[in-house]
């Protein structure tokens, strides 16, 4: 029986005789009270373990670090040779000393287990969501297209009866005909021929005047995880795999079944077939249970925040048609805003919703319909806006005129909370109705503000609302909340990474409005460098990927999720990439202030 668990980061990283080896070589050490460890500037030669008691990391007086049963230090000075803190013990400790010697030695032959002590910031972060998941199940982000076993597809000319083509799938027992007509390619599936049937269609008809040819492809190379995207927003059951211009395989539904233990897919047929209100509401539980599942299977929360972010889109657009008239829906856009429209929102939150009107269109019926849009989205567990950014609310619904009014008043003569609001409309998304309404509202909010530095200024000043909760000797700055010390990981890190991208996205006439893609547009374009984009990105990942963590075990609790969470509860490592985190975010924060010249304010 080994003497300490290896299953914790990064031990988990290590192979069978691996660990027996490094275990070999370890000692168990005893220190009583208020015992001296380390001091600053002595020589480190072993890694020190936590298996009882308490260890204090001290800077001068000041504690900046606290470590208990199965917490590793010092990791840092392990790397340098030397530490610059004092570690005493608090508690009698008992202590597994691991030789620096054998730890190096691991270092040069396992890269993973490597990159914990030495990796940079991002590559930490990348690790970590690596680890995640589990070895044994490839995960969303890594396998592609190519390895699935594809149906060889069975292709066939256009000039071919339907007669024929139902005996050659029926030969070659195949659901799906690819279908070539001169230089197009089409398809034509067993679905079809209902409507050969319902409509009479004779027999003797050729393929080529029924065949779909806008066909949804995918990339043999492709990420398993874009087909999935693609087969969810379009509600399609397969699709044609390329290689380069070449047909090589169908890649259908039971495919992807077979390879994955989700069911997104089967979520977006539910959505699409719902004919009530409450089988929508079943529909908005298994989304919950599908981001459970992704999450314990290692999907970064990037990737996963937009997965959800489509299924929801269609959630609220098949809502939107079962309780608005069809004249509304065509004479109006629903807009989601804030994180749901940045695609950064994986658990139901709040709701943060608008709707656009085209003017001249009649009012009569608009609040019903949109206190019951409201009332179904509350039953669907998307808890009601506190700020009241809701279409349910009249000062969210707007004709195009009203609109055009607000967007100057909020830009122009800003007061009270004008410029919040501004941000939240910024991050708009269309989900049903005409998103031209949308588009045009944004491209009269950029000719409002084209060349402002003054207003670009002001909005971008509100990163400085809150703290971030990082103090000297990359302490974490905690507060008491029932009981326990917690940290906001919303106010200290999401949101200025957030709104300050936001604002560098709009002055730079960025239209994307993920902050991801914010992030890579701006890289791109020479307004981020290339390193520091990547840092805030991966930063921001590991960020909501903690307060994913956090707010599916508070569901588990019969507790609603929220931005707060409590640094005990984290892993060593973990608290290490918070302090990670936060440090990236300090530092983008500083390169905002010199950008738009806060310090004038």
């Amino acid at each position: 029986m080994t003497r300490f668990d290896f299953n914790h980061p990064p031990f988990d990283q290590l192979e069978p005789a691996e660990r027996q080896s490094l275990e070999a070589q370890a000692d168990i050490v005893f220190f009583g009270d208020d015992e001296t460890i380390l001091g600053p500037g002595d020589t480190v030669d072993a890694l020190w373990i936590v298996l009882k008691g308490i260890v204090r990391e001290m800077a001068g007086d000041e504690v900046i670090g606290v470590y208990r049963k199965d917490d590793v230090f010092d990791a840092r000075a392990l790397v340098t040779g030397a530490t610059a803190h004092r570690f005493v013990v608090h508690e009698e400790a008992l202590l597994l000393s691991l030789p620096r010697a054998a730890l190096i030695a691991l270092t040069e032959r396992n890269l993973r287990f490597g990159a914990y002590f030495f990796a940079s910031v991002s590559e930490k972060f990348g690790a970590l969501w690596e680890r995640s998941g589990s070895r044994e199940l490839q995960t969303l982000l890594t396998a592609t297209v190519g390895d699935v076993e594809l149906r060889t597809p069975v292709c066939v000319e256009g000039s071919l009866s339907l007669r024929e083509a139902a005996r050659t799938m029926k030969e070659n027992k195949v659901k799906s005909l690819l279908v070539r007509d001169g230089e197009r390619l089409g398809i034509y599936t067993t679905t079809d021929f209902r409507e050969v049937i319902i409509e009479g269609i004779p027999y003797d008809t050729p393929l080529a005047a029924l065949a779909n040819f806008k066909l949804a492809s995918v990339s043999r190379d492709d990420f398993l995880f874009n087909a999935l995207l693609t087969m969810t927003r379009s509600n399609i059951r397969r699709l044609v795999v390329l290689e380069g211009s070449e047909a090589v395989g169908i890649l259908s539904q039971v495919d992807v079944l077979s390879y994955f233990s989700n069911h997104s897919h089967l979520i977006a047929q539910r959505i699409a077939r719902a004919t009530t209100l409450a089988e929508l509401a079943g529909a908005a539980r298994q989304i919950t249970r599908l981001t459970s599942i992704l999450n314990s299977h290692g999907v970064k929360p990037v990737q996963l925040a937009r997965l959800v972010q489509t299924l929801n889109a269609q959630l609220f657009e098949r809502t939107w048609a079962l309780v608005a008239p069809g004249e509304l829906v065509a004479n109006s856009c629903l807009v989601v805003m804030g994180s749901e429209g940045r695609g950064e929102q994986i658990l139901k939150t709040d709701q943060d919703n608008a709707l656009i009107i085209r003017d001249g269109f009649p009012a009569d019926g608009v609040e019903a319909t949109c206190q019951a849009f409201s009332a179904a989205l509350e039953q669907f567990g998307y808890p009601p806006c506190p700020g009241g950014i809701m279409v349910c609310n009249a000062a969210w619904r707007f004709c195009e005129s009203a609109l055009a009014g607000q967007l100057r008043q909020w830009t122009w003569q800003p007061a009270g909370d004008a410029l919040m609001n501004l941000a939240i409309f910024v991050d708009a998304e269309a989900v049903a109705g005409d998103a031209g309404l949308l588009a045009a509202a944004k491209a009269q909010l950029g000719e409002l503000v084209a060349d402002d530095a003054a207003f670009y200024a002001r909005f971008a000043a509100a990163i400085e609302q809150f703290d971030t909760p990082l103090g000297l000797f990359a302490q974490l700055l905690t507060r008491e909340a029932d009981g326990q010390a917690v940290l906001d990981l919303k106010k200290g890190g999401i949101f200025p990474i957030v709104h300050g991208t936001r604002a560098l996205a709009l002055e730079n006439g960025v239209h994307a409005c993920n902050t991801h893609e914010r992030l890579l547009e701006l890289a791109r374009l020479g307004v981020l460098g290339e390193e520091m984009a990547e840092e805030v990105g991966e930063a921001l990942a590991f960020l909501l990927g903690v307060r994913l963590a956090s707010g599916l075990a508070a569901l588990e609790d019969g507790q609603a999720p929220g931005n707060l969470v409590a640094p005990e509860r984290l892993s060593a490592p973990e608290r290490d990439l918070l302090k990670d985190a936060f440090a990236v975010v300090k530092r983008y924060k500083q390169q905002l202030r010199h950008h738009f010249k806060l310090g004038s304010f």
